[in-house]
């Protein structure tokens, strides 16, 4: 894992919390239960302005990417 990460399950993913997915970098948009299920839905909008929904067990984790100072 890369200096200034950390891993977080999903469960623990809030607004405004920066992600690291396959090596790019997301804002978290929005963060709410997936429908009829036990997964979470993670609205991420990437630094070129994309969009991506991603839906995850609330156990699986992801890497927090390092905030700027």
């Amino acid at each position: 894992m890369a200096s200034g990460t950390k891993s977080k399950k999903l469960k623990a993913i809030k607004n405004g919390d920066s992600v690291r997915i396959s090596g790019e970098v997301f804002q978290v948009d929005s963060v709410e239960p997936h429908e009829d299920s036990p997964n979470i839905r993670l609205e991420l909008k990437g630094l070129d302005g994309g969009s991506v929904t991603f839906i995850g067990l609330p156990k699986a984790k992801v890497q927090l990417a390092a905030r700027a100072s």
